[in-house]
C-alpha cells in the first residue's frame, strides 16, 4: 500500500516537472501604449499612473513588451520601476530626443545578439525623418534575441504609426513588411505597436498580405478576453466609435499565439493608459535557429 502511494506520488510530481518545463516554453508578449506625460491629464497624468501601468507588466510576467509614446522621463522611471527589465531604442528626434518606441525585455530570460533603429519615411536611415503625409517624424525599433532557456531566435519589432497621414500609414506598412523581410529573413517574427489605423483599412490588409498574422484573428473567442477596442480616449462611457488600434503581430511556423488579452485598465475615472495594452502569450512550437 506504501509503496503504492509513493509511485502516484512520483507520477504527480512527473506531471508537475512536465508541465513547469512546457510553461517554460511560452513567451508572454505585450503592446503598451503608455500615453507621453502630458501635464493636462488632470487624474490620469503620468505621476498618477505609472506605478499601477509598471505593476501591470509585473504581474502578468510579460517576457516582452513594445511602448509607445515614451518619454526620456518615462523611460528613466519605467527603468526604475522594471529592474528586472533592459530597454533597447532611442527617441524620433535622435538619441534622447522625442518619443521612443522602446523594446522593454526580461534580462533574465533573453539577450539581444543586435538592435537598431528606423524610421518610416523614404530615407529610413535619416535620423528624425518625417515620411509623407506624416505629422511627425516616426520610428521602429528592432532587436534580434535569443531565449536563454533553450536557446530559440526571434525578432522583435516595435512602432507608432502617424495618427494624421494617411498615406504614411500606408507607406509605413509597406515599408516595415520590406525591413523584416530584409533584417529577419525567414527567422520568427513579432511586430508589437501602436497602428493608428482599423482592423479593416489598408495598412493592416498590407500587413497580413505580407504574411503578418494578427494574434487576435488567430485565435477562437474563447482564447481572447477583449471589450473589443484599445483605445479609451480616457472616456469613462466608452462612447463613439470603438476598434483595435494597437496589434500584436507574428510570423513563423515557431510561433503558436495561445491567448490574447487586452488588459482594460479602468478604475472609475482613473484609466492606466488612454490605451489599452494589448497581452499575447504565445507557445514555441518546435525549435528555431540555434
Amino acid at each position: 500500500m506504501v509503496m503504492k502511494k509513493l509511485i502516484i506520488i512520483a507520477f504527480l510530481l512527473f506531471g508537475i516537472v512536465i508541465n513547469a518545463q512546457n510553461d517554460e516554453s511560452d513567451l508572454t508578449v505585450a503592446s503598451y501604449n503608455i500615453r507621453w506625460n502630458s501635464p493636462d491629464d488632470g487624474i490620469n497624468i503620468w505621476e498618477n499612473r505609472k506605478e499601477w501601468l509598471t505593476q501591470s507588466i509585473k504581474f502578468f510576467e510579460v517576457d516582452i513588451f513594445g511602448a509607445q509614446e515614451v518619454t526620456f522621463t518615462q523611460l528613466k522611471d519605467m527603468a526604475g520601476f522594471l529592474p528586472a527589465y533592459q530597454y533597447i531604442g532611442e527617441g524620433r528626434e535622435g538619441g534622447a530626443k522625442g518619443e521612443y518606441s522602446p523594446i522593454f525585455y526580461a534580462k533574465d530570460r533573453l539577450e539581444v545578439l543586435d538592435s537598431s533603429t528606423f524610421w518610416l519615411s523614404e530615407t529610413p536611415q535619416t535620423t528624425a525623418s518625417k515620411g509623407w503625409d506624416a505629422a511627425l517624424p516616426r520610428i521602429v525599433t528592432w532587436a534580434k534575441f535569443r531565449d536563454k532557456k533553450d536557446g530559440d531566435i526571434f525578432y522583435f519589432f516595435n512602432t507608432h504609426f502617424d495618427h494624421r497621414g494617411v498615406i504614411a500609414r500606408k507607406k509605413s506598412a509597406e515599408l516595415i513588411a520590406y525591413k523584416i523581410n530584409e533584417i529577419a529573413g525567414d527567422g520568427p517574427v513579432i511586430l508589437s505597436g501602436d497602428f493608428n489605423t482599423a482592423p479593416d483599412s489598408k495598412p493592416h490588409k498590407i500587413l497580413l498580405k505580407n504574411k503578418l498574422e494578427d494574434t487576435f484573428l488567430s485565435l477562437s473567442q474563447e482564447q481572447r478576453y477583449t471589450p473589443g477596442y484599445t483605445f479609451n480616449s480616457w472616456d469613462v462611457e466608452a462612447s463613439g466609435d470603438r476598434y483595435r488600434i494597437d496589434y500584436i503581430f507574428y510570423r513563423g511556423e515557431e510561433l503558436s499565439p495561445l491567448k490574447y488579452h487586452v488588459l482594460d485598465g479602468q478604475r472609475g475615472k482613473r484609466f492606466i493608459s488612454d490605451h489599452f495594452p494589448v497581452i499575447v502569450k504565445f507557445e514555441w512550437t518546435n525549435t528555431a535557429e540555434k
